[in-house]
Parts: structure tokens; sequence; C-alpha cells
């Protein structure tokens, strides 16, 4: 018979789970944002949603856990990518904006009516926050992820494989063939959401995440040891 376990010890899983929560909790209270107004600007049934003002960086908060803790710690080392929640379409601006009367760059603009209908917009486009920053840093010249870039060598190699894998053609839906990015972008939302939708559509992208981002080498810096 199996040891009892000890007092206060949890699952296997269930650490990695609560970092995971901590992590991008984190990452949120320093980069995401409110815009002023969110609600009572919005349409009544996506008011119905949210039980308070501050409700929509909860749903953001449930969505973003979902990704792999050691990401987050990444993006913080990065000066620019920030997250608006608004009542604007959802998508990526690169490059400077003004954000509650700030001027940041990279903004991942979020749809208050994403996070209401509970969709993978919001994963979306904060899937191409993540491509930019790790692909060329966030800089306005060079190549995203996606499209054969990596800040680090390991991230370089990784990448080098993604636009053969979108030539393939077994985007999992119309969003995803969109182009090299969008592939990226949407894959990486549907492995957080619907991950046996992926790997019956593009199991080969599906491999692809799980050996990198949802992978703890992927994250260490060559020569350094788990």
């Amino acid at each position: 018979m199996a040891a009892a376990r000890k007092r206060g010890s949890r699952p296997p899983g269930e650490q990695e789970w609560i970092r995971r929560e901590v992590q991008a909790k984190a990452w949120l209270r320093a980069r995401a944002r409110l815009v002023p107004n969110l609600l009572p600007r919005s349409p009544g049934w996506v008011r119905s949603r949210f039980e308070h003002a501050w409700a929509p960086m909860e749903a953001l908060s449930q969505q973003v856990r979902l990704l792999p803790a050691d990401l987050w710690e990444v993006l913080l080392g990065f000066e620019t990518g920030f997250v608006a929640i608004s009542n604007a379409e959802s998508r990526y601006l690169p490059g400077p904006a003004m954000v509650n009367g700030r001027e940041v760059h990279n903004v991942a603009i979020v749809s208050v009516e994403a996070l209401a209908r509970d969709n993978e917009q919001p994963l979306h486009v904060i899937g191409h926050l993540i491509d930019h920053h790790l692909g060329c840093g966030g800089t306005p010249e060079g190549a995203w992820l996606s499209e054969g870039g990596g800040v680090r060598p390991r991230w370089q190699e990784a990448g080098q494989r993604l636009l053969p894998l979108f030539a393939l053609g077994y985007a999992v839906d119309e969003v995803a063939a969109a182009g090299v990015r969008d592939y990226l972008a949407q894959s990486l939302a549907l492995y957080c959401r619907e991950r046996q939708r992926l790997n019956v559509a593009d199991p080969q992208i599906y491999k692809w995440l799980r050996s990198t981002l949802w992978h703890p080498g992927f994250w260490r810096v060559k020569g350094e040891r788990a």
C-alpha cells in the first residue's frame, strides 16, 4: 500500500498549476490594463456576464494561466508587451500605442466581448505578442518566432521549423490558415483550450508546441542545467 501523502504536500501537477497561476497574475499586474469605463460603455449582454468592474480582468486571468509558467518571467524581462482590455476588436498592435494616457509599445488589445463569449481570441492576440517578443524581442524590425526568428538560439531553432509546418497546409481552421503568424497564434490558443481538436487537425504543430513552449528545456539558456 502506498505511503500516505505527507500533510501539506500536493498531488503531482498541482504545484506546477499553482506556479502558472502565480506567474500569470504577476505579469497581468505589471502589464495588463482595463480601459476606463469599460463595462458602462459595453453592450447590455456583455455587462450581464460580469458581476463587477474587475471581472473582465479575472476572466482574462483564467485564460492566460493556461500558458506555461516560464513564459511570464521571460516576457517581464522585456520592456515592451502590454495588454489592454477594451471595447474595440481584439488585435495586436506592434509599435507605440496609448493605453490609459501612457505611451507603451506592443499592445495586445483584448475585446471585452471576446472575454464575455469566453472564446479563444484573447489567447490568440496574446499569442502574437509572444511570437513577436520571443522572435526579436519586440523590436520594430526582425523576424518573429513564427518567421524563423528567435532571441535565443534554442528559440530560433524552434522558430525555423514553423514555416515548413505551416506550408504543409494542415492549419486547424481558417484563422490559422491566414498566415504563419496567425498559424502560431491560433494553434497556441487552441493548444490551451481545445488540445484534442488541435492534435487531430494538425498533429505536427501540436507536437511542436508540446516540445517547445510547454517543455521546460525550451526556456533554459543552452548549457544551463535543470
